[in-house]
């Protein structure tokens, strides 16, 4: 039988004390948990849980585990029967004769109080057919408006690579004198921070691209995270998403919002391809559609929107508040170039609605980013290794998903040891959409920390998200959206 390898590149496994290198990213104490799921309905998952520390080509530590059929497991990396060393930083591979999907959670320390903000991000583990020797990251940044970022690549080879960061701005230029090289040992990781690159200027925003150079062959696994200065709840914005190893023609962007309850959107795209090309972007809200043309993408570098500023879409500030969120699709209109993209959004506190609407003080300050979808990926069914519902009495989330196709179908969903919560045959509209918040939904109990299942007739695609409930009194970043998993 074929192994099954998922790939982590666990950016922050950070525990009880600060390492030297960890005193360049943000500020705090960091640690990281795992969900996993089993996508066998009928048969349990043995898995190995393998961490290995930055710079290190022999593991730290492994740890076994049964995920029985259909269901998933939560992993805290501060737990002693894991056996993960303190101060760790590194990466994690998870190996299954079964498959398996799983996502990694990264967060700080802070109580969640305004002067020590709760920060967290979230990234989907990166199977074996997802590492490649050559991965674009749409949006790095240093010194941009107190906002900086990281990457960490993870070596998927068994054998050391060496690896070259090159980097463009916004405006496409490259910038040779910022050009990175580091060897790093087989299935361990290097972190690379933008902050301590003498080649990048300040107030840089741009993207950049990981290529192995040496063996060409092998493979990495990238994932970037970017942060506001977190000197308060109001800038505590920590976002993380997986670098990206090929493009397609169209992207989907499966939730968009602009002055949503003080949320708003960002959109990056970046061209993958040798060949310059523009994109149309188009945006539906409330049953509109908006469209935004871009100028020239030359290559490997990246279009960054702030949806606050397309004036394309002006029109939304005028719908309810409730009715301001909704999907977008990008076309690269050269059908010989390729793109990719990510979707930030965060809230900084102002609704700009005109009618005074208040914003819970627990929203204010978080962030998250998911991305684009590219088209021929969706499928039939879709996985979501973490939904949550009252867990601690604080953190619930949902998922949301989108028909794809031009006909109707419908969806059976099903909630991981929670049989009488399965909601059997509901309705999805052609092109349409399903969104779903854990505590609306019947016979999901408090506590409810695990996996969900969908089926549908029709292809589609979806994304997750959790975060703290509002008068729940906790502050800062607690907003995690990520990709669910085609399969």
């Amino acid at each position: 039988m074929k192994k099954n390898l998922t790939i982590f590149v666990c950016l922050s496994l950070f525990l009880a004390l600060v390492s030297n290198a960890r005193a360049q990213g943000p500020d705090g104490d960091w640690v990281s948990s795992i969900s996993c799921q089993n996508l066998d309905p009928d048969n349990a998952a043995e898995i190995k849980i393998t961490f290995y520390a930055e710079g290190s080509g022999s593991p730290s530590t492994s740890y076994n585990d049964t995920i029985p059929a259909g269901s998933s497991r939560n992993y805290n990396t501060g737990d002693a029967l894991m056996g993960v060393p303190a101060d760790f930083s590194g990466s994690v591979v998870v190996s299954s004769l079964k498959s398996v999907v799983c996502t990694v959670n990264t967060r700080n320390a802070g109580t969640g109080t305004s002067e020590n903000p709760y920060r967290i991000a979230s990234i989907s583990g990166i199977d074996e057919l997802e590492v490649a020797s050559v991965i674009y990251a749409p949006q790095v940044m240093k010194a941009y408006y107190q906002w900086n970022s990281y990457l960490a690549v993870q070596n998927a080879s068994d054998s050391t690579v060496t690896v070259q960061i090159t980097y463009k701005n916004r405006a496409g230029q490259d910038l040779p004198a910022a050009t990175e090289t580091a060897s790093i040992l087989s299935r361990s990781s290097e972190i690379f921070y933008q902050s301590s690159n003498p080649g990048l200027p300040s107030d840089f925003i741009g993207a950049a691209k990981v290529t192995v150079t040496n063996p060409a062959e092998a493979k990495i696994g990238v994932v970037v995270s970017f942060y506001n200065a977190g000197d308060d709840s109001g800038t505590s914005q920590f976002h993380s998403y997986n670098g990206l190893s090929s493009g397609a023609t169209k992207l989907y962007m499966p939730r968009v919002v602009r002055r949503f309850y003080g949320y708003n959107s960002g959109i990056t795209v970046q061209n993958v391809s040798s060949v310059e090309t523009t994109v149309t972007i188009t945006f539906n809200f409330a049953g509109g559609s908006y469209t935004y043309h871009s100028g020239a993408i030359s290559p490997n570098s990246a279009l960054v929107l702030y949806l606050p500023n397309v004036s394309e879409i002006n029109a939304v500030d005028a719908l309810p508040i409730h009715q301001r969120f909704g999907n977008a699709v990008a076309v690269s209109d050269n059908p010989q170039a390729r793109i990719v993209g990510i979707i930030n959004e965060d809230n900084r506190g102002n609704p700009n609605d005109n009618n005074g609407n208040p914003i819970p003080v627990e929203r204010v300050g978080q962030g998250s980013t998911y991305s684009a979808i590219p088209a021929g990926s969706e499928t039939k069914s879709l996985y979501f290794p973490q939904v949550m519902r009252n867990v601690e009495g604080i953190f619930s989330g949902g998922f949301y998903i989108s028909n794809v196709t031009n006909s109707a179908g419908v969806c059976d969903i099903h909630f991981d040891g929670v049989p009488d919560a399965k909601i059997n045959d509901v309705a999805i509209g052609a092109n349409g959409s399903l969104s779903y918040y854990a505590p609306d939904i019947p016979n999901v109990p408090d506590g409810f920390n695990a996996g969900v299942r969908v089926y549908c007739t029709v292809e589609f695609i979806g994304i997750q998200n959790f975060a703290a409930a509002p008068n729940t009194a906790k502050l800062g970043d607690s907003f995690t959206q990520n990709n669910g998993f085609n399969k």
